[in-house]
């Protein structure tokens, strides 16, 4: 992770029925926060504090993922007649 002592000024602007800032990319990439959840919390009365949570995802191999499909068909092969029209089967 990459320290940047960069400072940027952004604007908070109205965001459907919130508002929202936009980070700048240096930011999102040094810290890694795509798709991350943040907890946020002010401080004093001037500052805000973003803190990334956790990934408390786990990462799911291919086998487990295999292991969990059912090994006979759930549902019986149906039966939707021959061809109408111009299909084509």
């Amino acid at each position: 992770m990459k320290t940047s002592s960069k400072a940027r000024t952004t604007a908070i602007r109205a965001w459907g029925n919130g508002y929202g800032i936009l980070l700048p990319k240096f930011v999102v990439d040094d810290l890694e926060l795509t798709n991350a959840q943040v907890q946020v919390s002010v401080r004093g009365t001037s500052s805000i504090v973003l803190t990334k949570m956790p990934n408390k995802q786990k990462k799911v191999t291919l086998a487990e993922m295999v292991r969990s499909v059912a090994r006979r068909p759930r549902h019986e092969i149906v039966d939707f007649g021959g061809p109408e029209g111009r299909e084509i089967w």
